[in-house]
């Protein structure tokens, strides 16, 4: 995954999401060593887009859900 993230991007990047306007709380996360979304790049988009701060989950990459459920589920729930 390492390899592929240094040496491939998106051609079909559609730009930016109109995101609506809802009534519900909003959490977005990214994994630490995430090399195709890295947090650095995430932050002011989510600030900007979502309004909220981006969490990291520590010693996650790109595929949280796979690698760190229990602490998404906690996030979620929690």
């Amino acid at each position: 995954m390492t390899l592929v993230s240094r040496h491939v991007r998106s051609s079909t990047d559609p730009g930016r999401v109109a995101v609506a306007v809802r009534g519900v709380d909003r959490t977005a996360v990214v994994g630490e060593h995430d090399l195709f979304l890295p947090s650095r790049a995430l932050v002011p988009a989510v600030r900007r887009t979502l309004g909220v701060e981006l969490g990291v989950i520590a010693s996650a990459g790109h595929l949280v859900i796979d690698e760190c459920a229990d602490r998404l589920v906690e996030l979620v729930t929690g």
